[in-house]
Formats: C-alpha cells, structure tokens, sequence
C-alpha cells in the first residue's frame, strides 16, 4: 500500500509530501493497535462489539467458498430473496448475527450491515482469518476516501493545507473510528471519494468517465450503507456549486437561498415520500428514538400490531415461546410490564395484571447501555420536534464533556469536544482580515446543523453519538479553519517546523 502511494497519481500532491502521507498511514496503524487493543483486549472476553460480530459473521459467509462457492457468491452479489424459505437461509443467514431481512426494516432503503460483512467475507480469502489484514484495509479504504474529501477543498485553504490535512486524518475520534474493521472506515472512503468526483464535475466542470463512474457507484453503495449521509450533503452541494456559479457572494442572500431551499425541498419531499411512497420520515424519526431510549435501557421486547412490549433485562419469566415454528411468543397471565402502541409511541402504558392472550413476534434482546442520556420522548407532533432539536443540537455538539464522561473512551471524546470549542474562539479571536467564501461556509454549517440534529433526535447513547457524527466533524471544523489567520501561527517554532 505504501508502494501504491508512491506510485500511483492520485496520491501526489504539491503540499502534502510522499513522507507527510506515510506519516498519516503510520498514525492510522497506531490508531489501529490501539483499538483492537481497547477492544480484543481491555473488554471482557466474550464481548460482542461491532468488529467482533462482523468478522463472525463475515466467516459464516467465507465458510461457504470451499465446499460451496456458488452460495458463496449468490451471498456476495445479493443473488438471494429474502425469505426464510430461501436455500441459502438456513446454512448461512440463520448465523449471521446481524444480517437482519430488508423486507421487515422499517428503514427506506436496505440493511446497512450486509455491505461490511460481504466486504470482509472477500478479505477472508487473503485474511486467513486474521484481524490484522482485515484492519489494514479498512484503513487504507477510509484513508484514500480521507485524501479525497481534502483534495475536493484543498482550493479554499490556501497556506492552510497542512492545517485541513490534519483536520480531516488526525482528529482524535476521525482517526480512531476509521482505524477499525466497522462502517465507518467504509462511511468515510464512500463520503470522501463522492465529494470529490461531485466537485470535479459540476463545480470544476471536468467531465472525465473516472469522475462519472466515482460519483455512480459511491452513490449506490451510500444507498445500501448509510443513505442518511447522502441525503444529508447531496442538497448543499447543490446549492454550494449552483452559488458558485452564478458569482453570487453577499453573506445575506446566499443564507435566503439556503434557508429557502431547505425549507421547500424538505417539506415537499416529506410530503411526496408519505403520500406517493407511503414512507413517513417523521414517524420514522420517532420510532428510531424510541428503539434507541428502549435499547438503551436494556431489555427485551416483543411486538404486535397492538402493543410494543417491553420486560426487563433476563426477565424470562414474564413470556414464554407458544409455536416453536412461526417463533411467536405470549405472556403469561398476570405478568407485569410496560408497552406502547406501536403506531404511536408516545404514552408509556404499565402492565400489573396481563390478561392478553395474542401473540407477539420477538424484536431484540440487549443489557442496558453504561452510557446512555436522557433525551425526552419525541411525539408525532411539530412542537415536540421543536423543543427537542435545541437539545439534539447541544448533545451532539458538547457531550459527553467530562461530567457524564464513564470510560476513557468518552473522557477522550471530552477533551475532543474542548478543543473544538477553544478551536472557534481561538478562530473568532485570531480572525484573518481576508474575506472567506461565504458559500463554503453556509453549506458546511448546514451539513452540520441538519446531520448533528438528526443525530441527537434518533441517538440516545453517548457512545453512538460520537461514533455517528464521525462522517461530519471534518464540515464542522473546516468553518473555524476557514477564518483563522494563519500568519499568526506561522512563526510558532513547533509548527513552523513540523507543519509549514
């Protein structure tokens, strides 16, 4: 991989030299060490975090290719329904833990966690089973995707390349997450190499097949991925080139138009996707939440068309297994819990006395979360969504910040947060006399202001918050690096010779 650095075109660059790249992909590698470390080593064995039931059940997949490849690659390629009559469901789905069934998702598009685990079944073949070769390309993959997103703004930061460089592969949490066999590493490579090839086109106008190919099969994989990233940038990237075209640079008129576009756009797609395509985002929204505060407090639930039942963590003797082959379940009589109506969600009802005797089929099974917050229950109403996004904004932005900090984990993503904040008064205080792009900044606090607050309505755990909002922080740090003058950092010894 290194030898393909120094090699290949893409990776040249007239500020960042062959050495500074090495030195990126040395940090990465650390990163890397550092979280197998914190998570094959630190956590109890037996823990069941994303990389460990990935690679599991990427070797359920792999296991496949000896006696079978045509399952194999009917599994890699989607060659398959997604019934449990399927020939292919029970050798193979049945134990894969996480490959879930797109046709019961309440999601709009498909199940984001097959993609990481054909992925990884490929890898095996070179693997051998080792989490090392594996790790290695997931951080090339986020690496190239990291160069991209700079390369597509590196225009805008003049002297500050190094500056942005660092932003985008260095910090902390950027570092970490994509450092890992999980999604993000593949999140940021899709984000990164979109970004660019979008701006190649319709921004600098070069209508090169490998831009046209780049941007088509990124948005494809978005789609099956993390399709809430493209639908959250593909809009002020829009605006963004369009603005930039036509000149137009008052501060006042370019956030009119932003305003206005989001507000039309938003509300006509909302209504289109629920009264063409059945699709309720808000509803959506609110059942997203409630499964995240449910899961977040542990438990075990079961749902029917009637009720969204939920027992307390281990609790097994409250329900009971009623038909071993349609795998539904019932409550014994006089058992106590708590449910909701799964059409609505918004009254907490608690059961003394059960004397339901209907069926339910079960949903999930979890330990509560050691990070969990309290986030207030989102109703299907306009003002719930208003009082809470304040909050959604602040829990993204600022938490965990020490008080609620329980692992170092979360006490390293405090100090993260620190420093951004001390990086935008540092950036008001030392502001550059030159004017910035105006456009560029309003599309980055748009990005950040929708995706931040989608984050904080839907997530209820600090250490999915963090894990979330990775794909965004480089938009959020890029709005104070665009107004801090550089030359007042310049003569500092330390940067002057490490990063100048």
């Amino acid at each position: 991989m290194c030898w393909l650095i120094y090699r290949h075109s893409f990776f040249k660059d007239e500020v960042l030299t062959r050495r500074f790249l090495f030195f990126i992909i040395a940090c990465k590698t650390l990163a890397c060490f550092v979280y197998y470390w914190i998570y094959f080593c630190y956590y109890p064995k037996g823990f069941n975090g994303d990389s460990v039931s990935t690679l599991k059940d990427a070797e359920v997949m792999y296991s496949a290719l000896q006696d079978h490849p045509a399952d194999f690659f009917k599994m890699i390629f989607g060659l398959h329904s997604e019934s449990d009559l399927d020939p292919l469901y029970e050798p193979y789905f049945k134990q894969i833990e996480k490959w879930g069934r797109a046709d019961v998702s309440s999601n709009f598009f498909l199940n984001d966690n097959r993609t990481p685990i054909r992925i990884n079944a490929v890898i095996r073949i070179i693997s051998f089973g080792h989490y090392s070769v594996h790790a290695l390309f997931m951080l090339f993959i986020s690496f190239v995707g990291q160069l991209a997103f700079y390369k597509a703004f590196k225009m805008y930061f003049k002297q500050k390349e190094i500056l942005l460089a660092l932003v985008i592969f260095i910090t902390p949490s950027i570092l970490f997450w994509t450092s890992g066999v999980l999604k993000e590493p593949l999140a940021f490579a899709l984000m990164g190499v979109f970004t660019y090839c979008f701006m190649k086109l319709f921004r600098d106008f070069q209508f090169k097949l490998s831009y046209v190919l780049g941007a088509f099969i990124t948005t494809l994989l978005f789609l099956v991925l993390k399709p809430y990233i493209l639908l959250l940038i593909l809009l002020p990237f829009i605006l963004f080139v369009t603005l930039s075209y036509f000149k137009i640079k008052s501060g006042l008129r370019v956030f009119i138009i932003y305003i206005a576009t989001y507000v039309v756009i938003g509300s006509s797609l909302l209504v289109v996707l629920k009264f063409v395509f059945h699709k309720d985002v808000i509803e959506t929204i609110v059942v997203r939440q409630n499964d995240f505060i449910n899961l977040s407090r542990g438990g075990t639930f079961l749902l029917n068309t009637q009720k969204y039942v939920r027992f307390e963590y281990g609790d097994t003797s409250q329900y009971y297994m009623s038909d071993t082959v349609q795998k539904t379940y019932k409550i014994k009589p006089h058992a106590q819990y708590m449910y909701w109506n799964p059409h609505a969600l918004n009254d907490t009802i608690f059961e003394k006395d059960n004397a339901d005797t209907s069926s339910f089929q079960f949903i999930s099974t979890c330990a509560p979360s050691g990070s969990a917050i309290f986030v207030p229950r989102i109703t299907y109403s306009f003002s719930s969504f208003v009082k809470l996004m304040p909050i959604a904004l602040l829990n993204v932005l600022l938490r965990p910040l020490f008080f609620d900090a329980h692992s170092i984990l979360e006490l390293l993503a405090s100090i993260e947060n620190l420093c951004f904040v001390l990086l935008f008064f540092v950036a008001i205080y030392y502001r550059q006399k030159n004017s910035v792009d105006i456009n560029l900044v309003w599309m980055c606090l748009f990005i950040v202001l929708s995706s931040f607050m989608l984050v904080g309505l839907t997530t209820t755990v600090l250490g999915a918050i963090v894990r979330y909002k990775i794909p965004f922080i480089p938009f959020l740090l890029m709005i104070p690096l665009l107004y801090l003058d550089i030359n007042v950092i310049k003569n500092n010894p330390f940067v002057k010779r490490f990063l100048m």
